[in-house]
């Protein structure tokens, strides 16, 4: 079977982290939506990507295994990259078949060799003609915090092997058989591992420190450390590379991101290489208990009609110690922001201090070195290139 993962003209409505990743690299659970095609792929079956042209080639660069944007692209299965594909789902398409999911094409059936420049164009006209079936997608970037306990349930049976680890005598369970640990893991003394509302899945060569917390369901992804004394507070997927402090409650972060220290972080979504400075909390509740409202740019305020919801942070962003954000707040890609009050509650990419101020673009990217250069990365020719072209359209 030949795949197909595919953006649609949505993709801008799961900002910030849309702002330099494609729509099938958005993480639910334990895994992102590419992730979760490529395990459920056969020996022989190919998969090609589709992204706007002005992504291909970091796109290229992080998935190199893979073609995309070819000129012409094959006949095969189209998937909507912004929808959380898992066997029951795909077992219900038939490749003949286009299906959609509350008037949003999810599934096409590409029956003929198709240039990339007609692409689009045929998936507009094929939302004309589908059925629509039970599907988890994506339209907006707090759809993943709230479909994420049910997600975290079903990503436990990935890691069912998972009974090792080296663990502290004096740990804490509740529910022990809900506890999935890699033997590569560290589970330290005075450590409280409740799974009784849901799994606690543990990854390779993870750390956690001396009298966390941890309630279910969680994913800690693998290299990544939970500090002293960190309350997690079920709910949560960490990726690769992180380190977590103080308490978090319904939060994604994506790889080497940290929270290092107290503050709270809850109903959350965090980019990659993210660093919120010591005492960084946000709201997730308005004091009125009314719903939360949300800028995705400047020009476009939604009404989530949620009631909790945090901050979504974009990569390469920074708040100083200290830092307050609002509920609903929006954080683009490089900001540095600090200040002694709430943040706005729109920050825009590159910003500095929070307010209209722009950080200096080599100053930036000289930060953005130094922080891969910890992690024995660096930033290459397709990054910087996308980066500099996203800031001058911002001057």
């Amino acid at each position: 079977m030949n795949y197909i993962l595919f953006e649609d003209y949505q993709k801008n409505n799961l900002a910030p982290f849309t702002i330099n990743h494609a729509s099938f690299e958005v993480r639910c659970g334990a895994f992102t939506n590419i992730e979760r095609v490529k395990s459920l792929m056969h020996e022989g079956d190919k998969l090609c990507l589709i992204v706007q042209p002005e992504f291909c080639a970091i796109i290229r660069e992080r998935y190199p295994e893979y073609v995309v944007n070819p000129d012409i692209i094959q006949k095969g299965l189209c998937l909507n990259g912004a929808t959380l594909w898992n066997r029951e789902t795909l077992d219900k398409i038939n490749p003949r078949q286009n299906y959609s999911r509350d008037g949003i094409l999810i599934a096409m059936s590409l029956d003929d060799e198709t240039p990339l420049s007609e692409f689009t164009n045929r998936v507009k006209s094929a939302i004309q003609v589908t059925l629509d079936i039970p599907a988890l997608h994506f339209n907006y970037l707090w759809d993943t915090i709230f479909a994420q306990h049910e997600v975290l349930l079903q990503d436990a049976d990935s890691f069912i092997s998972n009974r090792g680890g080296i663990i502290h005598q004096s740990v804490i369970y509740d529910t022990v058989e809900n506890v999935f640990i890699h033997e590569t893991a560290k589970i330290s003394a005075g450590v409280i591992l409740d799974a009784s509302k849901g799994p606690i899945i543990i990854d390779e060569n993870v750390v956690v420190d001396i009298g966390a917390l941890v309630q279910g369901p969680v994913y800690i992804g693998k290299n990544s450390k939970i500090n002293p004394g960190a309350k997690l507070r079920g709910n949560i997927a960490i990726g690769t590379t992180c380190k977590v402090g103080g308490e978090v409650e319904d939060v994604i972060i994506h790889a080497y991101s940290n929270k290092q220290h107290d503050g709270f972080l809850g109903h959350s979504y965090i980019g990659e290489w993210v660093n919120l400075g010591a005492n960084t909390n946000n709201s997730d509740l308005k004091n009125n208990y009314s719903t939360i409202r949300i800028n995705l740019s400047k020009e476009l305020e939604i009404n989530t009609m949620q009631q909790f919801l945090g901050v979504l942070i974009g990569d390469y962003s920074k708040s100083g110690i200290s830092t307050m954000f609002n509920s609903g707040t929006v954080v683009g890609l490089g900001a540095n922001v600090f200040g002694s009050d709430f943040q706005p509650k729109f920050i825009e990419s590159f910003s500095w201090g929070g307010g209209e101020n722009q950080t200096d673009f080599d100053k930036f990217i000289e930060t953005c070195g130094r922080v891969k250069s910890r992690r024995n990365m660096v930033l290459t020719n397709a990054e910087l290139k996308f980066l500099k072209n996203l800031y001058s359209q911002l001057n």
